[in-house]
Parts: C-alpha cells; sequence; structure tokens
C-alpha cells in the first residue's frame, strides 16, 4: 500500500507502519512537515521540550520511538546513551545518514523494531519520547502503546509525546474537509486537557504539564502559507512572535508524563 494510492486513513498498526515504510516519504517528510515557519516553531519547540527535560532529569538512558529521519535527534544536548526505535528501514537509513553528519552517531543506537513489542528491547529507560506517532492510533493501539511504554520506563520515569487539541482541529477540519492533495492520510486523535489527563491518569501516567505549541494557529498559518516563500525570515520571525501571545486554545500540546502506578489491564 504505497502513500500515492492512500485511500483508507492510516489509523492502527499495520497501516500506519505500511505508510512510513514507502521511501518517498521517507525522503520528503522533513521538508513537507516542517518546511513552512509555523512547522519550524513546532519543531523547534519540540527540541526544546526534549532539551529542557535532558538538562533538569539527566536521564541516564533515552528510547525515541519513531524517530523517522532524526528530525529532532540532531537538535538535542546532553544525551549520554540513546536508542532509536523505527519499523521503517528508508526512515532509519536517513537517521543514521543524518546522525552521523551531526557527529551524533555515537551517542544513538538505531534500531529497526515494532513500538508494539517494546519488551524485545529487554531494557528500561529513563526517558521515552515520541512525536507525530501515537496520535495515529484509535485507543485499541494506544492502550497497547501506553502498557508497553510503562513496562519499559524506570519507576518514575518520563514520557514526552505530542497531543492534538480536539477544538483547534475540528475547526481545521470544518474549513478543509478534504486533506490538500500530497498530505498523508493519517489518522490523528483529539483531546481536550481534561480528556487526555483522564486517559493518561488511566494507563499509569501523571501528566506533569502541557506546553502549549502554536498559541495562534490560523494566523501563524495564513503568514506562513503568505510570506514564507517570498521572505521566510520575515516569516518565521512574525510566527515566533506571536507565539509570545497566550492562549487557551493551541493547535497542539506537547505532554510530559511521569510513571506513577499500574496500567489498566
Amino acid at each position: 500500500m504505497a502513500s500515492t494510492t492512500q485511500i483508507v486513513t492510516a489509523q492502527e498498526e499495520t497501516s500506519v507502519r505500511l505508510l512510513y515504510e514507502d521511501r518517498q516519504v521517507a525522503e520528503t517528510y522533513i521538508r513537507q512537515r516542517f518546511g513552512h515557519a509555523w512547522g519550524q516553531l513546532l519543531h523547534q519547540k519540540q527540541a526544546a521540550g526534549i532539551n529542557k527535560v535532558i538538562k533538569e532529569s539527566r536521564p541516564e538512558s533515552i528510547l525515541e520511538i519513531a524517530p523517522g529521519p532524526a528530525r529532532l535527534a540532531t537538535d538535542l544536548a546532553g544525551v549520554t546513551r540513546g536508542l532509536m526505535l523505527d519499523n521503517s528501514a528508508a526512515m532509519l537509513a536517513l537517521a543514521r545518514r543524518r546522525l552521523q553528519d551531526a557527529g551524533l552517531s555515537h551517542l544513538w543506537d538505531v534500531e529497526q523494531g515494532n513500538a508494539f513489542e517494546l519488551e524485545k528491547l529487554g531494557d528500561r529507560f529513563h526517558f521515552v519520547f515520541t512525536f507525530r506517532f501515537i496520535r495515529h492510533f484509535r485507543l485499541k493501539e494506544r492502550a497497547r502503546l501506553y502498557r508497553g511504554i510503562h513496562e519499559c520506563l524506570q519507576p518514575g520515569g518520563l514520557l514526552m509525546f505530542d497531543v492534538v487539541n480536539q477544538t483547534v482541529r475540528d475547526n481545521l477540519d470544518a474549513r478543509q474537509p478534504q486533506k490538500p492533495p500530497g498530505e498523508l492520510d493519517v489518522y490523528d486523535e483529539t483531546y481536550s486537557a481534561t480528556s487526555f489527563n483522564r486517559e493518561m491518569e488511566s494507563y499509569g501516567f501523571k501528566v506533569l504539564q502541557l506546553t502549549p505549541v502554536l498559541n495562534l494557529f490560523f494566523l501563524q498559518s495564513w503568514i506562513s502559507n503568505r510570506l514564507g516563500y517570498r521572505l521566510p525570515k520575515a516569516s518565521f520571525a512574525l510566527v515566533r512572535s506571536l507565539e509570545m501571545m497566550p492562549s487557551q486554545e493551541p493547535l497542539e500540546w506537547i505532554a510530559l508524563c511521569q510513571k506513577i502506578s499500574p496500567t489498566k489491564g
């Protein structure tokens, strides 16, 4: 099932895995997803969130699930021992190349494997992070991921990932019911802050922090689309300055969670 002929929204373990195994998807992933000014800001805030955890908690071991082409790892500091786990050979080939080019390949092991079978790693980690991954699955698959992550975390270990705001996403879908040409057709679960806290508590995690990302998304995306290609630096400066304005309805949150109790059965 190639991405160019994708009809059914990818939302299950097999369909999501096959979508990201496509070499064309792998090679264009960063450019398509993070080329606009708002995408660049999204990337920067995710990297900053991870770096903050590394600086403050000094995790001895880190696991990144579904790293894609090592988009984030090349912007991280303070990693002492890291493992990247991805099912896509195409993504991992790019990840190895980018790590090597950045002089970071000695800090990261890169393994092909299934995120739904974390027990096969035979290891426990102090910090697990993953972006643009857990959100793509419905509850049955998310529950499997939560249980696996819970088991592979040290007591009190930390989990960081991205959470889509239901209110903003509903407004986006109402404005644009169909995906633009070339856009990957992948399912996204959405939440309110309350519903997300409730879900994480059910699977043995406490939400420590929800950091808003893209506080004024509709305006930020409009600026990115209008100015991005002609005046990229000015576009990014405007998008970043708007991020300083508070908002109760950002596009997403970066969630930092802590393992606190046994998982739901």
